[in-house]
């Protein structure tokens, strides 16, 4: 079986002739190449270069294309900084009136917005040399929570949330900018990712309450996932820290895969998750890939792929990968996920 093959094959149900492996690696994989960010978040061909390289090197069965996660909020006016040689990131200080967000979010922007072409142009880039020989996921940036967040100001927003006379104002974007985002994933898919996928980074347990998850995130993530399964497109949703208390509301939602971040309890996930959505990750990239031995990624490999017993599973990373992270770790993951033994 090919890369694209095994992958398919899991997310579909089944059980390939080995765990299929896929790495969130946008700044490992600038780093390898030797550009810097600013050359690749503006080249759709070193976007594309990029990923099928590493994932060549590396023996990966896919790759996951993503830049930074300011597309979005850049495409309706919010303020992002562009340093030469790191990610984009949201300017601070950034806020901008619900009025202003409203208008914004509107979709011909997208169409617009010389950052998603470049994006949409490395999808298609990558499906003309590697389609059907490597698993393509098209991440899509961040979802309705996260994306009003980023307009509004991290703070005020998280204050805001807990105001009564504007708590329906908020629902009111957030469910506008969940249309936008849709909007994203059939661009992606259309320019031949055969999964997209997206962040709602700031939606968990570690910064708001399950409740207020469950107000102001769930019924927007059930809508995307719906209308996206209605359309054929498969996706999986990232939410970062922590997961455990929401991990039944994520399983409820039917997403075609979950991105599970390290500090969420494997072993529950496992169970949950099973026979409902596909589980990505979910070794710690930090603290284990990057800052670990060779002995420390072996080892929770190890443990990642016993607790799953090889089952349901596309292991990687729960989040991105350091820019750092050492070659000698990523062969050391490989070969151990190429060594276990699924019967």
């Amino acid at each position: 079986m090919n890369g694209y093959e095994r992958t398919k094959r899991v997310l579909d149900g089944g059980t390939a002739d080995r765990v299929p492996m896929m790495l969130h690696c946008f700044m490992s994989a600038v780093e390898e190449a030797g550009i810097d960010h600013k050359s690749y978040r503006e080249s759709a061909r070193l976007i594309s270069d990029s990923h099928i390289r590493y994932a060549e090197k590396y023996g990966l069965d896919g790759i996951l294309i993503d830049v930074d996660t300011c597309v979005e909020a850049d495409a309706i006016g919010v303020k992002v900084d562009y340093p030469d040689n790191a990610p984009a990131r949201i300017h601070s200080g950034n806020g901008m009136s619900i009025e202003d967000i409203r208008r914004a979010l509107d979709k011909k922007r997208l169409y617009e917005s010389k950052r998603v072409e470049t994006i949409l142009e490395s999808v298609r880039l990558s499906r003309e040399r590697v389609g059907g020989e490597l698993f393509i996921r098209g991440n899509c940036d961040q979802m309705g929570f996260s994306l009003v967040m980023l307009a509004y100001g991290m703070a005020d927003f998280m204050m805001d949330l807990l105001d009564e006379d504007v708590q329906d104002d908020i629902s009111e974007l957030i469910d506008k900018a969940t249309d936008f985002h849709t909007e994203l994933h059939r661009l992606t898919y259309q320019a031949g990712a055969d999964m997209t996928s997206f962040g709602d980074s700031s939606c968990g347990p570690d910064l708001i309450s399950p409740e207020m998850y469950r107000k102001f995130a769930f019924p927007f993530h059930k809508k995307l996932s719906d209308t996206l399964k209605n359309e054929g497109i498969p996706s999986l949703i990232h939410i970062c820290g922590n997961l455990d208390l929401i991990c039944e509301d994520i399983a409820q939602l039917g997403f075609a895969g979950v991105e599970l971040d390290y500090k969420t309890n494997i072993t529950r996930a496992a169970e949950v998750f099973s026979g409902k959505s596909t589980v990505f990750g979910i070794i710690d990239p930090s603290g284990v890939f990057c800052l670990g031995s060779e002995d420390d990624i072996r080892n929770e490999t190890q443990r990642v792929l016993d607790t799953f017993k090889g089952r349901n599973l596309v292991i990687g990373a729960g989040c991105a990968l350091p820019p750092a992270t050492p070659e000698k770790n990523i062969r050391a993951f490989v070969d151990t996920v190429k060594s276990y033994n699924l019967t």
